[in-house]
């Protein structure tokens, strides 16, 4: 394979033989491969978001969707891993000392990241960390961590000019965390999601970044906005996932037997059960991605993307959501008992689906906040 491929697009398919050959092992090993690993990082699927000059792709967030949507067609636990990998738009936020020590060894360093918030005290030539990050997806086979804290100052949240408390991205290379072999979950077991404990770090200030100024490389891909570039490929990666689960029904129901003799294909309510489901997850991938197509027109006329763009957002990945939840539910039901047998591939969406599905970007509070909103309120959610 070549080392850059110069669409993303055809990554999952350049990758899919890879992807299944490596399925038994991410299962047995709750890890993914290191040859798979490599071929990932070789592809270019972890610098989906990186930017040109460090020799990313800087793709449009549409375009990066579907790119997880098409990994988790193939395999949930890739997905997962190259959504949560794909941090290099940090680039455009840090400054070129930063840059040079996140990329010196080329365009392909691996990131795991965490969102609930650590605490960082000022000191001397930066801030001094600590926290504790439960079921950081990939962080084993990360060379940095990028994590979420927030600035104290006198035992007390810092807060910013708008009265905000003062939060920062930091980025950790990997000789500075301690990891805890938490990741004992029961499905996508290829993410190896551990726990991170950081006791009083020494981050320099070139490895932090803020939220509330402007990137500092102001294109289309920055402009429009940057926490949107993080949230919705977890619901891209489950839309993919219960696809696939529609796909292997189909194979399924094609020899197994009803009580009537004739195949499950044959019988009315798998007909209207499996046309219904891919009705739904092709309307809700279409919001999806028109809802991130928003999002991206907004940075190409230079503009930062609305309240209302960013709600809409929200809306489609809670909306996906639902949708997947219920065709995962409605194709695991139609296997009957073969559903349940370890092994079996609808078996093996169902739990990974599910798994996907409780991450918090999906969690009915944002659904919420896309309503008051459209009310007109505050949305009352950090980083809507």
């Amino acid at each position: 394979m070549s080392t850059y491929e110069s669409d993303p697009l055809r990554l999952p398919e350049l990758l899919s033989a890879s992807v299944k050959v490596a399925a038994e092992e991410m299962e047995a090993g709750r890890d993914l491969p290191e040859k798979l690993i490599q071929e990932l990082r070789d592809s270019g699927a972890f610098r989906l978001l990186t930017p040109r000059e460090l020799g990313g792709f800087e793709a449009p967030l549409e375009t990066v969707l579907k790119v997880y949507e098409g990994f988790g067609r193939l395999d949930a636990s890739v997905a997962w891993v190259v959504w949560n990998t794909n941090w290099g738009f940090l680039a455009a936020l840090l400054g070129e000392a930063g840059n040079a020590r996140i990329w010196a060894d080329g365009p392909d360093p691996i990131f795991a990241n965490a969102d609930h918030p650590g605490t960082a005290v000022v000191t001397e030539g930066g801030y001094r960390l600590s926290g504790t990050w439960k079921r950081v997806s990939g962080v084993d086979r990360a060379d940095w961590l990028v994590v979420v804290a927030v600035v104290a100052e006198d035992g007390s949240p810092r807060l910013t000019q708008a009265g905000t408390p003062d939060v920062r991205l930091f980025a950790l290379s990997r000789d500075q965390l301690s990891l805890l072999d938490t990741g004992d979950v029961g499905g996508m077991l290829g993410s190896v999601s551990n726990t991170v404990v950081v006791d009083d770090v020494l981050v320099p200030e070139e490895l932090v970044a803020r939220f509330d100024v402007p990137a500092r490389t102001q294109r289309p891909l920055q402009h429009g906005f940057i926490p949107a570039l993080v949230f919705p490929g977890c619901s891209a990666v489950v839309l993919g996932v219960a696809q696939s689960a529609v796909d292997e029904i189909v194979t399924l129901a094609r020899s197994r037997s009803t009580f009537t003799g004739d195949t499950l294909a044959e019988s009315a309510r798998a007909q209207t059960t499996v046309a219904r489901s891919e009705a739904a997850l092709q309307a809700a991938r279409l919001l999806l991605l028109s809802a991130a197509a928003t999002v991206d027109a907004a940075g190409d006329d230079g503009e930062p993307a609305t309240l209302d763009q960013r709600a809409a957002l929200h809306a489609a990945m809670c909306h996906a959501t639902e949708a997947s939840r219920e065709v995962l539910t409605a194709m695991y039901e139609l296997g009957g008992a073969a559903s349940t047998d370890h092994g079996n591939p609808v078996e093996r969406h169902f739990r990974d689906g599910m798994v996907a599905l409780q991450h918090a970007s999906h969690f009915a509070p944002f659904l919420e906040a896309a309503g008051r909103v459209r009310f007109g309120f505050d949305p009352g959610v950090p980083l809507f």
